[in-house]
């Protein structure tokens, strides 16, 4: 049901991104460099639609192809539960270790879903921003999938107070920029004696040189 209702909704919102938020995509050629069925989405984290965004910058004939699961904290999946079916899923961080609070991304992935991840975890807001969390660096070694790096600008101008803003999204005073860049793997920005945070930050690193 979550594939075929986010086919459903693909073309709507696109519109209303391009209509509403001037939605510009650069890019979008980078898909066909990879060769992988299943790869891993990353993007750095500003705003309320960021997971709808991306999936809106991919190619709708690539999108046909794509099974895309996002994590989400409780508290708003709790809030917002009709995400669930534009493929959120709650990840509940305080566990007693990386992979017991990766458990249910990693079921998805040996089922062949592709994974959007905000590795920042959280809204960036300065320069300085969140520090990229460990997971995306744990998933890329372990499962040697490509990732695609992708970066957002603008997406921050729709955003209230712990909230989205639909009157702002609405004004049409909000641009949006998506830039795609060239897919990597996990051994392209590894060093030796790296950890998985480091690693994290050099994967991030991608999606920053593109802003």
């Amino acid at each position: 049901m979550i594939y075929f209702f986010q086919k459903l909704v693909w073309i709507p919102l696109v519109i209303l991104f391009k209509i509403f938020l001037k939605f510009e995509v650069k890019g979008q050629e980078n898909f066909k460099l990879i060769k992988n069925k299943q790869y891993f989405i990353v993007a750095n984290h500003l705003g309320y639609l960021d997971a709808f965004l991306v999936s809106g910058s991919i190619p709708f004939f690539r999108f046909l192809k794509v099974n895309l699961r996002y994590m989400i904290t409780p508290k708003w999946f709790k809030r917002y539960p009709f995400v669930k079916f534009l493929g959120a899923y709650p990840v509940y961080r305080k566990q007693e270790s990386l992979e017991k609070t990766l458990v249910k991304t990693e079921e998805l992935i040996k089922k062949g879903k592709h994974m959007l991840i905000f590795p920042e975890g959280t809204f960036r807001k300065s320069e300085e921003g969140p520090k990229p969390r460990q997971g995306i660096a744990y998933l890329s070694k372990k499962y040697n999938l490509p990732i695609i790096p992708i970066a957002l600008r603008g997406s921050d101008g729709t955003n209230g107070d712990n909230r989205f803003d639909i009157k702002r999204f609405f004004s049409s005073k909000s641009q949006v920029k998506v830039k795609i860049g060239e897919p990597f793997y996990y051994q392209d920005v590894a060093e030796e004696g790296m950890d998985n945070f480091m690693v994290a930050e050099k994967i991030m690193q991608r999606v920053r040189e593109m802003l």
